[in-house]
């Protein structure tokens, strides 16, 4: 009797597959949408990154000026002219054209305390600059006057914003345009 059973049973176990497990999952497999999300981030990342670069380039010529002036010695004979020659190369880093660049003198004088923003002009206090051309024509300038214009270049350096001269930098020698 249990020979009729046994062959039945063993063709159907002739016939079965076998039992294949599934892949286990080697990653942590997510959603479309994570997906995408995470390249949002990914670029907004990589954006601002390229904003705060882009950013910190611009300034590189005035922190360069800003730690320069700081080396100057003021009690050399040509500190006023290190002063006013480092102010003309920042002026040229950022505006290459600027009209400002051939001043000197009272023009010159004219269009730094013209440049300075609202705050800038709170810091000087009012205070007029020493005479330019004197300082660096004397042979023994007065160290407050060096003094004072060393400080009035850091807070222009600090403060100063060339859209304010506009309408200044060419009116100051008379060149008007059209």
């Amino acid at each position: 009797m249990t020979t009729t059973n046994a062959q039945p049973q063993n063709a159907a176990l002739a016939q079965l597959a076998d039992i294949q497990e599934p892949l286990l999952a080697n990653d942590w497999y997510l959603a479309p949408v994570w997906w995408l999300l995470a390249v949002f981030v990914v670029v907004v990342f990589w954006l601002l990154l390229r904003r705060y670069q882009h950013f910190q380039q611009r300034r590189a010529p005035r922190r360069f000026a800003l730690a320069t002036l700081s080396t100057i010695d003021l009690n050399k004979p040509d500190a006023p002219a290190q002063i006013t020659s480092l102010l003309k190369r920042w002026l040229l880093s950022e505006a290459p054209q600027h009209p400002a660049l051939a001043y000197s003198g009272k023009n010159w004088q004219q269009f730094l305390v013209s440049t300075l923003t609202a705050s800038g002009q709170l810091k000087i206090n009012g205070a007029p600059l020493p005479d330019l051309l004197a300082l660096h024509y004397q042979q023994s300038a007065d160290p407050a006057e060096v003094q004072r214009y060393a400080a009035f270049a850091l807070i222009w350096l600090q403060q100063a914003d060339l859209r304010l001269s506009n309408g200044n930098a060419n009116t100051a020698q008379g060149v008007k345009h059209v």
